[in-house]
């Protein structure tokens, strides 16, 4: 029987988030911590909001900043494990 499982990689906006974030490295580093413990990456997709008082929320926290950081989307992740 199969065991499956989502991670998300949330990834940073705003200045700070386009001059630091990586998002390769931060999918590899949750995909071989994964691995390690025996998940196997079946799919990565992109992960993006709907909800409006999410992007309203997100908007006034890159304001408040002065446009240097805000939280992101990023990636959700689906994990399959073989389970005995």
């Amino acid at each position: 029987m199969k065991e499956n499982k989502i991670e998300r990689v949330a990834l940073s906006g705003g200045i700070l988030g386009a001059l630091f974030t990586n998002p390769k490295r931060a999918l590899n580093n949750v995909i071989k911590k994964e691995n390690v413990n025996g998940w196997v990456c079946k799919e990565i997709i992109p992960h993006t909001t709907n909800n409006y008082a999410i992007l309203i929320l997100q908007l006034l926290i890159l304001v408040c900043t002065l446009f240097l950081w805000t939280f992101g989307a990023g990636y959700l992740i689906l994990f399959e494990k073989e389970n005995n």
